[in-house]
């Protein structure tokens, strides 16, 4: 993995809210992906040493590791993106090539954008498409709207799919993942009507009854709880991932902070899309297991990765594949010790390795990494270290059938 990687948490600044409504998956997808948020005014900037050292007169909310763009200074080199690499509550530094100076100007700052482009939109609809197209020329669908079959009070998630190819926010006519031959609409368009509603295939979660999301079985026609649920969304140029909480804040519930991991982009280097999803084709009274059950990384026992093609280039849109965990105790990222750790140091961690449908290796899927030791139920959303001149961001995790873990995220070289 090489190039920028950038950062997001609903803890900062005016972050976009993830709640129990129908279209706020797709205002933190345009915020973080399309937008930036978080425009603050900055009393100075200085240059010192080569460092730069912005001051607000509030706390600024940023985090160590997260780009900022900067606009309104006088000096134009100024006027550009920075990893933000020390912080106080009201002051962040970042390395900058110019002389000692105090920076003059109306001059602001806000978390920088990833780049990408809304190609398409509709009423909490979205296509999008990544800021390289060369590595990643495909499209993602995004509706995170009221299905009319559906009913307004249920769990709420967003339909999400692989575009090869569109031309409009209603284009799904062709090739895509997943894909069901002989059903063709069958990730878009729901049926039935009431309890019996089938809505979806692919999706991603973000609102649901409050009981499902600290550790009972579920369905989707259970009330969804209302509130705010906290959220990480990690991004390059060519794919991302979002992860957020399976239980809104108020829970009082010590796993509450638990996630899952959705995302799109490509394998490094290679011709070959991929989704992670949780992956439910029922009626909405269907009971479920668990929020972190049929999720992508839940555990490596389960087929739950979405792939356009294999490594040949031949399509395989109604094959869903597999993630392995390599080294990982239990099959679970961040659930138990594989390997017993000293006092003091980091925890250990090892790439994922994906297959196609045929077992043929494709590689290491971009950004996440598989955590190697237990993780207590008292530790945070997610916490920063640095090894080895690399930064990592571990994320509290949900897998299958109540394994509450953790899951790493690379934000890459830390100078």
């Amino acid at each position: 993995m090489s190039g920028q990687v950038k950062w997001f948490s609903s803890d900062n600044l005016n972050a976009p809210k993830l709640t129990n409504t129908w279209g706020s998956m797709i205002d933190v997808l345009d915020e973080c992906l399309i937008n930036g948020f978080g425009t603050q005014a900055l009393i100075s900037l200085q240059i010192q040493d080569g460092v730069g050292i912005a001051t607000f007169a509030n706390p600024h909310k940023i985090n160590q590791f997260q780009w900022i763009e900067i606009s309104g200074a006088d000096t134009p080199e100024l006027n550009a993106e920075f990893k933000v690499l020390g912080i106080t509550s009201n002051t962040l530094e970042f390395l900058i090539d110019l002389p000692d100076q105090t920076a003059t100007g109306s001059i602001a700052c806000k978390l920088a954008s990833v780049g990408w482009v809304k190609k398409f939109s509709g009423t909490h609809k979205a296509v999008y498409q990544a800021k390289d197209l060369v590595a990643n020329p495909y499209f993602l669908r995004v509706d995170n709207s009221l299905d009319p079959v559906y009913t307004t009070t249920y769990a709420k998630f967003a339909k999400v799919g692989i575009l090869e190819s569109c031309t409009g926010i209603d284009d799904i006519g062709g090739n895509q993942a997943p894909f069901d031959p002989t059903n063709s609409t069958k990730n878009w368009l729901g049926t039935g009507s009431g309890s019996s509603a089938i809505s979806g295939w692919a999706k991603w979660y973000h609102a649901t009854a409050i009981n499902s999301n600290v550790g009972s079985t579920w369905s989707e026609n259970s009330v969804a709880a209302n509130g705010d649920r906290d959220w990480v969304l990690v991004a390059t140029k060519d794919s991302f991932f979002i992860l957020p909480s399976v239980a809104p804040n108020t829970s009082t519930n010590s796993n509450r902070h638990c996630s899952t991991a959705y995302g799109f982009g490509v394998f490094d280097g290679q011709d070959i899309p991929f989704l992670s999803a949780q992956i439910q084709y029922a009626a909405a009274s269907t009971s479920r297991s668990y929020s972190g059950t049929n999720t992508t990384f839940c555990t490596s026992d389960f087929d739950g990765l979405i792939l356009l093609k294999d490594v040949f280039g031949a399509y395989q849109p109604d094959t869903f594949t597999r993630i392995n965990f390599t080294l990982a105790g239990g099959n679970f990222t961040g659930y138990s010790d594989s390997f017993s750790k000293k006092t003091g140091e980091n925890i250990y961690h090892c790439p994922f390795l994906c297959v196609d449908k045929s077992n043929y290796l494709i590689g290491e899927p971009p950004l996440l990494r598989c955590v190697m030791n237990s993780t207590a139920s008292t530790e945070p959303a997610y916490t920063l270290f640095t090894e080895d001149n690399r930064a990592y961001l571990k994320r509290r995790f949900f897998g299958s059938s109540l394994r509450y873990g953790s899951i790493l995220i690379d934000l890459g070289e830390v100078y």
